[in-house]
């Protein structure tokens, strides 16, 4: 589904253990204040705290492309066979993926800390963009613990190229 997301936007960065070798890597989430949607039904079933956490996102704006980039250049077009087709999800340096049904709703992980201290580990950096962009993806929950409120906001903006 495609919807309209409204600045500020957030760049997120925090901490995932690798499945496959064991390591892991930086892993990033984008954030919005708010999201909007022409659809009358799915406007209905909005999240209405913000900002929001973006996850499994099919389309990504240009500005959110190049501020991945600058962050790890990890985050990449696969095809996810828990949520059946692609998107783009994190990566490993191994090149195994992060997809972001664990990222974002597994307990535990990089952006569902457990506690103050793992939610006081996400660095959180804005992104120095303030059109509205339209974005095809879904929504992640909040635990308990809001990044927003417990995370590092890093005072230097994300400048990405303009279009």
């Amino acid at each position: 589904m495609t919807y309209t997301i409204h600045p500020p936007f957030h760049l997120l960065r925090s901490w995932e253990a690798c499945w496959k070798c064991r390591g892991g890597a930086e892993a990033i989430a984008f954030a919005a204040a708010s999201a909007t949607s022409d659809d009358e039904e799915e406007q209905d079933e909005m999240p209405e705290h913000s900002p929001i956490i973006l996850r499994d996102i099919e389309q990504a704006p240009p500005a959110f492309l190049a501020a991945a980039a600058l962050a790890n250049g990890r985050f990449k077009k696969r095809y996810s066979h828990t949520a059946a087709r692609e998107y783009y999800m994190n990566h490993c340096t191994c090149g195994a993926p992060f997809g972001d049904h664990f990222l974002h709703n597994e307990p535990g992980h990089a952006f569902y800390p457990i506690d103050t201290t793992e939610a006081a580990a996400i660095k959180i950096q804005e992104i120095d963009c303030s059109d509205e962009l339209e974005i095809d993806c879904g929504f992640a929950g909040w635990s308990s613990l809001c990044p927003f409120e417990f995370g590092v906001m890093e005072a230097a903006k994300i400048t990405v190229p303009l279009e």
